[in-house]
């Protein structure tokens, strides 16, 4: 990224929030060093960063009003003061298991519902569970829809998913993360009314191979699982059969280059060892048999609210299966290592590839889990 481009994002984000201000000299000096012309107005050439500017050029004119600026800056405002009041509602608790210390963190909404739904969220390999939690995210929809989310910390930032990869240390070491959760479960039980019928899990690549592992090995206590940017180790599908019906959600970009949607290696040329995942066609047909279901998938198109993402998403949802389970899977045509809606860095932008934003993962996620069927065989 050149100094032009870089000092435009830094503008970008701190103008909206400055022009709040318009009287101010300091506004009107740093509005005016960009407004070259002196019309009153920002253009992308004086910018120089087309993507963001077209995110901001809210009525599509082709320029940018210090009114524009000013609603960016409100809008940046209250999400910020709606984070902070977020992170005070997530707790964090420890426990010792198989002599190792695990902490995992929850976010309780203000107003919980009777029976309430659980959502785990399992972070990507290395990330940390406190800075997820942070996040927006799934915090957002809990605190309006009166459910818990639950954010464990990986060992060594990692998660024992089934791949046996010898670089990870969960995996080295055969950490049982399942007991891990399972364990959670039982804790949270003592201190909130929590719905058995109605435990969820997602996550993001490490996190989202995890969801897998789980659907295949804590069928009974999940009732639905959506992975985001991660597939099906090998070893986990060789012997592929939960012990009951479990609704399935994939998103997968078709241009990852660390976890490949036709499989393979996990890391790409970037990272060595860490094992091997199926192609997301033979993991759909996994879910399809385990849940004996039969048909075609219904396929529509989401429109592109965000067209010069450089991403289009094509959806295809199955019949409904055993107790009328559900199978979905969102594949981001050109899309990379990336979560959906979501904005990561420029720089880790050309590493992890595209992201799109026609849709929010993180809601989509929580309407699917929404509308699939509790589990039957609640204990």
């Amino acid at each position: 990224m050149n100094w032009l481009v870089a000092r435009s994002v830094v503008v970008l984000a701190v103008l909206g929030a400055v022009v709040l201000a318009a009287e101010s000299k300091r506004t009107r000096t740093l509005f005016d060093r960009f407004d070259k012309d002196g019309d009153g107005k920002l253009s992308e050439s004086e910018l120089t960063a087309p993507r963001l500017f077209k995110r901001f050029d809210a009525d599509a004119d082709g320029v940018l009003t210090a009114k524009e600026l000013s609603t960016l800056g409100e809008r940046r405002a209250l999400r910020g003061r709606s984070e902070s009041a977020l992170v005070n509602q997530v707790v964090e608790h420890q426990m010792t298991l198989d002599g190792r210390e695990r902490s995992y963190f929850v976010f309780t909404p203000s107003t919980l519902s009777e029976r309430s739904p659980v959502v785990f969220v399992f972070h990507g390999g290395g990330g940390k569970a406190r800075g997820f939690a942070r996040r927006r995210g799934l915090n957002e929809f809990a605190e309006k829809e009166g459910f818990l989310v639950v954010y464990p910390q990986g060992y060594g930032g990692n998660w024992n998913d089934g791949r046996e990869a010898p670089a990870i240390n969960a995996q080295r070491e055969k950490v049982d993360d399942v007991k891990f959760v399972r364990s959670i479960v039982a804790e949270l039980a003592k201190s909130h009314p929590i719905d058995r019928s109605r435990i969820y899990a997602t996550g993001i690549s490490n996190g989202g191979i995890f969801s897998h592992y789980l659907a295949a090995n804590a069928s009974d206590l999940f009732a639905a699982i959506a992975p985001i940017i991660g597939g099906l180790a090998e070893p986990v599908a060789d012997d592929f059969s939960p012990s009951h019906p479990i609704s399935v959600l994939i998103i997968q970009g078709d241009s990852d280059g660390l976890v490949p949607i036709d499989g393979g290696a996990v890391g790409g040329r970037l990272l060595a060892r860490r094992g091997r995942v199926i192609s997301t066609d033979e993991t759909i047909k996994k879910y399809l048999e385990a849940n004996d279901i039969d048909g075609e998938p219904t396929v529509t198109t989401i429109e592109e609210s965000q067209p010069d993402d450089g991403t289009t998403t094509e959806v295809r949802r199955y019949p409904l299966g055993n107790d009328d389970v559900r199978v979905e899977v969102y594949v981001v045509k050109n899309g990379g290592h990336t979560i959906p809606g979501t904005d990561p860095p420029a720089l880790l932008g050309r590493i992890v590839g595209k992201t799109s934003r026609d849709f929010d993962a993180w809601e989509v996620v929580w309407d699917f889990f929404k509308k699939v069927p509790p589990r039957k065989q609640a204990d």
